[in-house]
This record gives C-alpha cells, sequence and structure tokens, in this order.
C-alpha cells in the first residue's frame, strides 16, 4: 500500500502546487471594526471545529458580555450558501447548513452568516454598528480572503496528520509544515487511549520548529431526551443498564461519535448506522430508520444530525405515535490549560481595544 501511495505521490504534488498557486493571488481583506478570530483545521473531517466555536462564543458571551458576537461560516452545501445569508433561526438547516444552524439555535442571540464569499456576505447582513464586535471565522484556516487576528488550527489527536498525504492521497488541505501560519495548536478528543501518542506528534512540531502555543482538549458529554412537546425541549436522561440502542449519524467521525455513545450511555448494547457527513436526511431516509428501530430500542443521535431531522413533522409524528424516545448526544469542549487560553483570549481583546481606541 505506501509503495502505491509515493507511486501515486505526484498527485498529491499537483494539489499542493495548484493549492499554492490559488493561495498567491488572494490577498486577506481585514473586515471593518471587528476581531477576527479563526478557527480551523489541516485535515478534511471532523477535528471538532463545532463545539471549539461554541466553546469560544461561551467565553466571550461570559466575560465580555457588552462584545456582539458573529459567527461567520461558508455553510457547506447550504442552499443559500452561493448568495450568502444570515440566519433568522437555527430551523432551515436546508438553506443555511447544519452546523451554522446548530450554532444559531443554541446561541440565539448572536449574528450567524454564510456565504462562499464571506466577505460579501458580511458587508452585505452585518448588523452590529459597534466596534465592540467579535467574528469567529468558523472553518477559515485556508480562507485566506479575509484577515484574522488569530488563528487557531484544531488536529484530532487520534490522526493529526492524516497518513502525511495532501489530497487526493490523504486527508492533508496542505502539508503540515504550514502549521506555522497558526497562531495557537489545539490537540482535540484527548482520550485515556490516545493520550500516550500526544508526547509524539508534539516532538513533529518541535521537528518543524512549531513554537506557537499548544493546548491540549477532550470531549465532556452528557445525553439528553427529547421531549415531544410543542417546542422539543430537552430533558437530562438517566441511562438504564439494560437498554438498548440504535445510533445514528452522518458526521466527520462516526466512531468517535460511537466512543462518545458507549461511555456517556454506559452500554455496548449500541446498533449503529453511519452516513456520510454532512448527509442530508430526506423524509423516505427518515421514515425508513423508523422501520429499523426495534421495538425496545432507543435512538440516538448528535445534536448536529437532529438539527435537521426535526424539521421533518412527518417523522416526528411517527416518532411521538410509535413512542419512539430520542436521546441527544450533547459536546462541550474541556481544555486542559484553560487559565492560560483564557488568558491569551483575554489578551487579544485587550490589544484590540487598545488599537481601536476603546480604553
Amino acid at each position: 500500500m505506501k509503495i502505491l501511495l509515493y507511486f501515486l505521490s505526484p498527485l498529491s504534488l499537483l494539489y499542493r502546487f495548484l493549492f499554492w498557486w490559488q493561495q498567491r493571488r488572494i490577498s486577506s481583506f481585514r473586515l471593518p471594526d471587528v476581531l477576527v478570530i479563526s478557527v480551523g483545521n489541516l485535515t478534511v473531517g471532523g477535528t471538532g471545529k463545532t463545539p471549539f466555536v461554541q466553546y469560544l462564543v461561551r467565553f466571550f458571551q461570559k466575560v465580555y458580555p457588552s462584545y456582539a458576537i458573529t459567527i461567520l461560516s461558508r455553510g457547506y452545501k447550504a442552499e443559500k450558501s452561493r448568495e450568502g445569508a444570515i440566519l433568522p433561526d437555527g430551523l432551515d438547516p436546508k438553506s443555511f447548513g447544519d452546523e451554522p444552524s446548530q450554532h444559531k439555535e443554541m446561541f440565539s442571540d448572536i449574528q450567524v452568516m454564510i456565504g462562499r464569499d464571506r466577505k460579501k456576505s458580511f458587508l452585505l447582513y452585518n448588523q452590529i454598528r459597534s466596534k465592540k464586535h467579535i467574528v469567529i471565522l468558523d472553518d477559515g484556516f485556508q480562507h485566506k480572503a479575509l484577515y484574522r487576528d488569530f488563528d487557531f488550527v484544531l488536529l484530532d489527536t487520534n490522526s493529526p496528520f492524516g497518513n502525511g498525504f495532501t489530497i487526493p492521497l490523504g486527508f492533508l488541505r496542505e502539508p503540515v509544515s504550514h502549521i506555522k501560519r497558526a497562531s495557537a495548536i489545539v490537540f482535540t478528543k484527548l482520550t485515556p487511549r490516545n493520550r500516550e501518542n500526544l508526547v509524539r506528534y508534539k516532538k513533529t512540531l518541535q521537528k518543524l520548529e512549531v513554537s506557537i502555543p499548544v493546548f491540549d482538549s477532550e470531549f465532556k458529554s452528557s445525553v439528553l431526551e427529547v421531549k415531544f412537546d410543542s417546542n422539543l425541549a430537552t430533558k437530562p436522561f438517566q441511562s438504564k443498564l439494560d437498554s438498548k440502542y440504535f445510533l445514528v449519524t452522518g458526521v466527520g467521525n462516526p466512531k468517535h461519535v460511537y466512543e462518545t455513545a458507549k461511555s456517556s450511555l454506559l452500554s455496548e448494547n449500541i446498533r449503529t448506522k453511519f452516513f456520510p457527513d454532512h448527509f442530508e436526511f430526506t423524509e423516505p431516509t427518515l421514515l425508513s430508520l423508523l422501520n429499523e428501530i426495534l421495538d425496545d430500542e432507543i435512538l440516538v443521535t448528535t445534536e448536529k444530525d437532529w438539527i435537521k431531522m426535526k424539521t421533518n413533522t412527518v417523522f416526528l409524528k411517527e416518532l411521538k405515535e410509535k413512542n419512539v424516545k430520542v436521546l441527544l448526544l450533547v459536546i462541550q469542549v474541556s481544555v486542559h490549560e484553560d487559565h492560560g487560553i483564557k488568558s491569551m483570549l483575554a489578551g487579544l481583546v485587550s490589544t484590540y481595544e487598545v488599537k481601536n481606541g476603546l480604553v
């Protein structure tokens, strides 16, 4: 297999050249009167950007309540991605994308905007006229078109550098050495099982002479049960040892979701059905899933998947009539060097305020 990869390595070299050629022609535009923080990665697939963006929002809302917050995203696979849009709510993931819809539903008082041309979207739809404004650029490390004041790059501790090859032979969007452009690195999804590899990965960064701050983080999970009332509120769920579960998800790293489900539900009795990342749950698909759920099973999914599932009223009606319980896996980021990263963010805001005459 390795021989084949090296034989086909010119394809990755071609991708790297095309990536460089595209990037060299792009000049970065500075959004007016905002502090821009990017959250991105080196690899395709899920590294935990969504919960980390939410971690940042919670920090800024708590520590800097006078600041407005905007999440600016491409809106991958969203119908309105090409034209751009500002989200009125989180109820239409088909039009606005699943992650942006999840952000808006979780934080109804912040701006969430999407658009392939994020500069155009922001200038067209921004409704905040205060300089006390933080823009979080979701999946922005490769989006050179916008200037950012700070760049977080997330690395999945399970496989931070993939197989070492860029697309199409590997999972890297750009060479590992490019991580030097970042302002800070956050290793995500740390577990007792992969912790021993962390030292090796950090040595790789040292060999590359990467001298930026490096943080470690893990996911803290909880389980909520959906109440089939008018607003689909949730309540805490207490797992039982004899319960049986059916896990359905369409995310970038379904195996990690499965491991999270096992630890959160304290159960190995979990059947699974995985769909591709950003999967669109159509009505036929959802009704087919209903037929797959056994009489004594509980349906388990992620918040990201549920955002899309719950828009189908026929599916909701069938769930309620068949008395199928629905559980949501809720994920939050816990940074081990929490004080350090928050001090760094506070320093970033202080520098921004001095530059913009806000002190």
